[in-house]
């Protein structure tokens, strides 16, 4: 049987004939993967289709690479990845042309946006956010600094260099524009109509839904499915796998070449003392050539 694959679907998201997985779940279920992207508990060439909305900004730049080889992997030759992510063009281009208009519309869709620092904090909020994704410690490994959420942005030509040579073939995609039936229907709220509304408080309170922070952990009363959504500042891509491009490749190709300035990222595994820190707080990292 094919699989079709939610990654980073959120624990409120579900539809019926889709696994999901997501490294929020505390335990695996039938159709439930609790996981990391990067090594994602499926056979081979088991998924038909992998969805993946607003996830890839949460990913380590370095990382990415080896979460689109992992992705290559489950998929099925001729298999189809959509994803969704903030589209850096867009919000560029906004910022350079001071459209307060596109600015207050994305508050609607996602009122998580800073407002702060004028125009220019929306536009980097798309890029680095606050969040309980990835945390910052100094070097010394003694002081935390903060949580993150979003920590890179993306554009077409981006990404698509990166599927391109990672075994994909792509077209950008417009909202709903999906060849795949069942992935016109946008993300909505289960039991309500079929259409994307912007999850804010004023949707919430209207339609009497609960979605806020407390201590920590969120207190939601729904459950959402569907697909795409933030049709005002998502990038969408539509890909098809031609080749299996593995791990090791992936890597080499977009972080240890030296074409590539991603290999600083790795230098403190080169400092006896860092490293010497991480072992003894048992933290896994990745080898240095």
């Amino acid at each position: 049987m094919s699989i079709k694959l939610n990654l980073g679907a959120s624990p409120i998201w579900s539809k019926a004939g889709w696994h999901t997985l997501d490294h929020k779940l505390a335990e695996s279920t039938d159709t439930a993967i609790a996981g990391d992207a990067a090594n994602i508990k499926l056979p081979d060439e088991s998924c038909d289709i992998v969805f993946c909305s607003h996830v890839f900004e949460h990913i380590p730049h370095t990382r990415l690479p080896i979460v689109l080889s992992e992705i290559n992997r489950i998929l099925r030759p001729g298999g189809v990845l959509r994803l969704l992510t903030p589209d850096l063009e867009i919000v560029a281009k906004a910022y350079v042309n001071k459209d307060e208009n596109f600015f207050r519309q994305a508050k609607n869709e996602d009122e998580s946006l800073r407002t702060d620092l004028g125009l220019g904090g929306m536009m980097m909020n798309f890029v680095v956010s606050p969040g309980q994704d990835t945390a910052l410690f100094d070097r010394n490994l003694q002081t935390f600094i903060a949580g993150y959420a979003h920590l890179y942005c993306y554009d077409y030509s981006m990404l698509d260099i990166m599927l391109t040579k990672l075994g994909y073939s792509s077209r950008k995609a417009e909202f709903n524009d999906s060849e795949i039936d069942e992935m016109q229907e946008p993300l909505h709220v289960a039991g309500l109509e079929k259409k994307w509304q912007n999850f804010n408080q004023e949707f919430y309170s209207k339609n009497g839904l609960v979605h806020r922070l407390v201590d920590g952990k969120y207190e939601i009363n729904f459950r959402v499915t569907g697909f795409d959504r933030d049709p005002l500042t998502s990038l969408i891509i539509e890909a098809k796998k031609d080749t299996h491009v593995n791990k090791r490749t992936a890597d080499e190709i977009f972080n240890k070449s030296t074409n590539n300035y991603n290999r600083y990222s790795w230098s403190l595994l080169r400092a006896p003392e860092f490293v010497s820190r991480l072992d003894s707080l048992h933290i896994t990292y990745p080898l240095v050539e």
